[in-house]
C-alpha cells in the first residue's frame, strides 16, 4: 500500500481522513493485500465462455446436465456471477493448502516457504474468490472448504469476516491420515479440517446421517409403539441446573407396585427429585404439562445402586438419523485408499496427481448439506473428487443433483500432465459412460456433461467491439437458461437451443 503523506493536508482533509480512520474495524484479520494478474485482467478485459463442443458427453437428454469449466477459477467465478448468481446450494472447495514446497504459483510464480508475504499472497487470492463465490450462493446456502494447520488459522478469521462469525456451522476434523506423517519433526500429523459457513445460518439445513446397522443394534429393545433404548430423563450438560431452568425442577411421585408416576403426593408414592450422584440440583427433560401427557408410554423408573431413576424411551422412530459429528475418523476417510486408489483405478497408476481428497469424505459433507435437486460448485476441482461425490449420490438416492467444477489446465506438479485435460475430465467422463479395473467393466453412473473454456475479450468501447461481445456471450445465456440444445440458428441473426422444459430465443441486433 502507498504511504500517504499528510505534511501538506489542509485541516478539513485530515479531519476527514481521521474520521474515516475511526469508522475502520477494531479486531479482525489484517494483510498486506497483493495484485493478482488474472484480477487485473478483468479491469480491461471480460471473461466470458466457449463452449468445448468436442467434449461434451451426452448420455440423456432428460437427465442431468453438468458443467466443467477450465479456466482460472477467478474468471470462472466472474462468469458464474452473471450465469448463477444465487442459485448455488453447496459449495466445496480444497484450495493449495500454502505450505510452501512449490505446489502453488501466484502470478506464474511458485510461492515458497522463504517469500516474507507468503501468507500475504495466500489470504489476498483466497478473499478475491471467496467474495465473488459468496454472491452465488442461495440464501440457504452453505460453503465448505478444506484446509491444515498451515492456513486454517488464517482462513478461519477470513471466513468470519466474509460470511460472518455468526454463521459459522463448525470445524471438522478429518482424520484422512490415521498412519500419521512420518516425516513431521514433532507430531505425526493425521488430520485436516472442512470450514463449515452458511449465507445465513437461520435458513441453513444440515441433515443427519442414516442409521447404519450398527445404530439400529442400539435400540434393542421395544414395546407396542417401537423400537427404543433408555436415556437418564434428568438433563445433563448445559443449561441443566436448577438455577437455569427452575419450572423444569419439580417433584415427581412413583409407586413401586403399580410403576405409577405422578405430580400429586399420593399414598403408597416416593418422591423423585433431579438430583444426580453429587447431589447437584439438576432438572427434568419435560414440563409438567408434557410430562402428563406423556409418562405412560415414554418413561420408566429402575432402581440403580439403590435410588430410582427415571429414564425417557428414546425411539428409532423419532430420530432423523445420526447426528453429524465434529471428528470424522473412519476408514472411509483415508485419502490413501479411498482417494489415491479410486483415482488410480479410474486413471491408472501414472496420472501423478497428489493427494487427491478421500471420495466418502466428500460424499458425506455434500450427503448432509444438500438437496436431491441441489447444485453443487466446486472451483478448485483439482481431480474431479467432487464430481464423482456428486454423480454417486444421485445414483444413491436417485437425486438430480447438478455439479459445477472449474479448473485450470496447468502442468501437474511439472510432469507434462494437464490437471484438466489428462485428470479431471477424464476420470469425469470414465465415470459417467464406465471404465474397467483389470479387465473387470464398471458400470457408468449416467448423466450429460458441457465443457467450457474461459476466455477474455476487450472492454466494450466501438459498435463493433458490442458486435463481438454480444455474440460471444451466446454460451453464457445459455448457461444461464440451462438449455443446451441447438434447435435452430441463423448467422447473425438469432439462435434458439432447448432443454425439456423450455427453450431461449437469442436474437442479434
Amino acid at each position: 500500500m502507498q504511504k500517504k503523506d499528510f505534511q501538506n493536508w489542509s485541516k478539513e482533509k485530515l479531519l476527514h481522513e481521521y474520521k474515516e480512520l475511526s469508522k475502520r474495524k477494531k479486531f479482525g484479520i489484517v494483510w498486506e493485500d497483493k495484485t493478482e494478474e488474472v484480477a487485473e485482467q478483468c479491469k480491461t478485459h471480460l471473461p466470458v465462455l466457449r463452449e468445448e463442443k468436442k467434449k461434451v458427453i451426452s448420455t440423456d437428454k432428460n437427465v442431468v446436465n453438468h458443467v466443467f469449466i477450465e479456466g482460472d477459477n477467478y474468471h470462472a467465478l466472474s462468469v458464474l456471477n452473471y450465469t448463477h448468481k444465487r442459485e448455488i446450494d453447496v459449495i466445496y472447495i480444497d484450495p493449495p493448502y500454502n505450505t510452501g514446497s512449490r505446489s502453488w504459483k501466484y502470478n506464474n510464480n511458485y510461492v515458497e516457504k522463504e517469500d516474507r508475504y507468503r501468507h500475504s499472497k495466500w489470504l489476498s487470492f483466497m478473499s478475491k474468490r471467496l467474495r465473488l463465490a459468496r454472491n452465488l450462493l442461495t440464501d440457504r446456502g452453505v460453503i465448505v472448504v478444506a484446509i491444515d494447520d498451515y492456513e486454517q488459522h488464517t482462513l478461519r478469521a477470513l471466513m468470519d469476516e466474509l460470511y460472518g462469525e455468526q454463521n459459522r456451522l463448525g470445524t471438522i476434523v478429518v482424520v484422512h491420515n490415521p498412519r500419521g506423517r512420518n516425516d513431521d519433526k514433532y507430531f505425526a500429523t493425521m488430520h485436516e479440517y472442512l470450514l463449515v459457513y452458511a449465507k445465513n445460518k437461520d435458513l441453513a439445513v444440515v441433515k443427519h446421517f442414516a442409521f447404519t446397522e450398527e445404530d439400529i443394534d442400539e435400540f434393542r429393545k421395544e414395546d407396542d409403539i417401537s423400537a427404543y433404548n433408555e436415556t437418564s430423563f434428568m438433563r445433563t450438560g448445559n443449561n441443566s441446573d436448577r438455577p437455569t431452568r427452575p419450572n423444569l425442577y419439580y417433584p415427581i411421585y412413583f409407586n413401586k407396585r403399580t410403576q405409577e408416576l405422578s405430580l400429586k403426593n399420593l399414598k403408597g408414592f416416593i418422591k423423585l427429585l433431579p438430583i444426580n450422584e453429587k447431589g447437584e440440583e439438576k432438572t427434568w427433560r419435560w414440563g409438567k404439562e408434557t410430562f402428563l401427557e406423556k409418562w405412560q408410554t415414554e418413561l420408566l423408573v429402575r432402581e440403580v445402586k439403590g435410588k430410582y431413576r427415571i429414564f425417557k424411551k428414546r425411539r428409532i422412530i423419532d430420530l432423523q438419523g445420526r447426528k453429524p459429528k465434529t471428528v470424522w475418523y473412519k476408514p472411509r476417510y483415508d485419502a490413501s485408499s479411498s482417494g489415491i486408489t479410486i483415482l488410480n483405478n479410474i486413471l491408472g497408476n501414472k496420472h501423478g496427481f497428489p493427494y487427491p481428497k478421500s471420495l466418502y469424505a466428500v460424499e458425506d459433507i455434500l450427503e448432509i448439506l444438500s438437496y436431491k435437486d441441489s447444485t453443487i460448485l466446486d472451483f478448485f476441482a483439482g481431480s474431479g473428487t467432487t464430481g464423482q461425490a456428486v454423480l454417486d449420490l444421485n445414483k444413491k438416492d436417485n437425486g438430480a443433483r447438478r455439479f459445477i467444477i472449474c479448473t485450470d489446465n496447468s502442468d501437474n506438479n511439472g510432469g507434462g500432465t494437464k490437471i484438466a485435460e489428462d485428470i479431471c475430465y477424464p476420470r469425469v467422463k470414465r465415470v459417467i459412460e464406465g471404465y474397467s479395473i483389470n479387465g473387470k467393466k464398471i458400470t457408468g453412473l449416467g448423466g450429460n456433461l458441457r465443457y467450457y473454456s474461459t476466455e477474455l475479450v476487450g472492454n466494450v468501447k466501438t459498435d463493433n467491439d458490442k458486435r463481438i461481445f454480444t455474440s460471444r456471450c451466446t454460451e453464457m445465456l445459455c448457461l444461464a437458461e440451462g438449455t443446451f440444445d441447438e434447435v435452430a440458428s441463423k448467422k447473425g441473426a438469432f439462435v434458439l437451443y432447448e432443454n425439456p422444459a423450455q427453450m431461449t430465443g437469442i436474437i442479434y441486433e
